[in-house]
């Protein structure tokens, strides 16, 4: 069904050769990469209520237990599957998989209100800036807005696309574990905690009013999310902003853009998996991209700062994180991961 890969191989590291129980442990999900995301987002739920402090807003953790909940009964099974007695490959390939969707639950749990505390900050906006760019591109966003309004049909398929990043962005984590290509499955892991952690910093320091309100114009989108969307701009830079629920959480709208680089993770994590899978997500994601700017949501600046933002991604993880070639050759089943 999917692309013949292995998921038994150990997570190395140049120059290093890791030992059989550091090997047993890799093929469950503990190894260097997970582990330093697990620091990365210990650092960051530090910052975060260094920043809710200083900002006077309350996150109501409590609002959003059925995500916490569920974080919980993945941790669960990872450590029944650690501790029960036997071995097997699919069982390994759970295990990572799990550990993955856990680190990925976090994250998420923790970045989503830090971007209402990054606003409350009240930093100047850039759109003046953002806008200048565009046009010395030779872009102008609302004349492309105007343009897709035209096309009704086109609107209704780039909303769709729009839309669909939750699904998509846990997609690589069900598929790349069945598929057994844990490279894929860490370096999108590492993609997603980059994007979020780099998105977050310009979000703090670089907010914008977005495209559409600073140009003056209305976005293709439902009038009820842009109403949300500036409402709780307007009580954040105001500094009235400071009850903080699960239901207030929709998504801001930042430069540079983690809807595409999120998007672009997703199609780069499934690049190897067979054709049927990866040509319809790319296509999706195409659309996805395009809509940030035809649906007059996000300036064409914000995407050329989204594939700088992955390519120092990128180049981070290959030059220090990429499993080298004498540490990922297919290992057997010697040992138990329940010992």
């Amino acid at each position: 069904m999917f692309a013949p890969q292995t998921l038994t191989r150990p997570l190395g590291f140049a120059d290093r050769r890791p030992s059989a129980a550091a090997r047993i442990w890799a093929d469950i999900g503990w190894q260097r990469l997970s582990q330093i995301c697990l620091g990365l987002q210990s650092l960051l739920f530090v910052a975060s209520l260094a920043l809710y402090r200083v900002t006077d807003i309350e996150v109501r953790w409590s609002s959003d237990l059925a995500l916490l909940a569920l974080a919980g009964a993945f941790v669960g099974a990872w450590i029944a599957l650690v501790a029960a007695p036997g071995d097997s490959i699919p069982r390994r390939r759970v295990a990572e998989g799990l550990a993955a969707c856990v680190l990925f639950l976090v994250l998420i749990q923790i970045t989503a209100p830090m971007q209402y505390g990054a606003l409350a900050l009240r930093r100047p906006f850039v759109d003046a800036w953002l806008d200048r760019a565009d046009h010395s591109l030779g872009v102008d966003v609302a004349q492309l807005t105007a343009w897709t309004a035209q096309f009704p049909w086109l609107v209704s398929i780039l909303n769709a696309a729009y839309n669909s990043l939750a699904p998509q962005l846990v997609a690589p984590l069900i598929l790349l574990p069945l598929a057994g290509d844990r490279d894929a499955l860490w370096e999108y892991v590492w993609h997603l905690h980059t994007s979020l952690v780099i998105a977050l910093i310009c979000l703090a320091l670089w907010p914008t009013v977005y495209v559409f309100t600073y140009r003056g114009f209305d976005p293709l989108v439902p009038p009820e999310m842009v109403e949300h969307c500036m409402r709780q701009l307007s009580s954040l830079h105001a500094g009235t902003f400071h009850v903080l629920t699960s239901q207030d959480m929709q998504g801001l709208i930042s430069f540079p853009s983690f809807h595409t680089a999120a998007a672009l993770a997703v199609t780069w994590a499934l690049r190897r998996q067979r054709r049927w899978i990866w040509m319809p997500i790319a296509l999706l994601n195409i659309g996805l991209v395009s809509a940030t700017v035809l649906l007059g949501l996000h300036y064409v600046t914000d995407l050329i700062g989204t594939a700088v933002m992955l390519a120092a991604s990128l180049g981070v993880y290959r030059r220090f994180l990429q499993p080298s070639e004498a540490a990922t050759r297919p290992r057997a089943l010697t040992a138990s991961v329940g010992r």
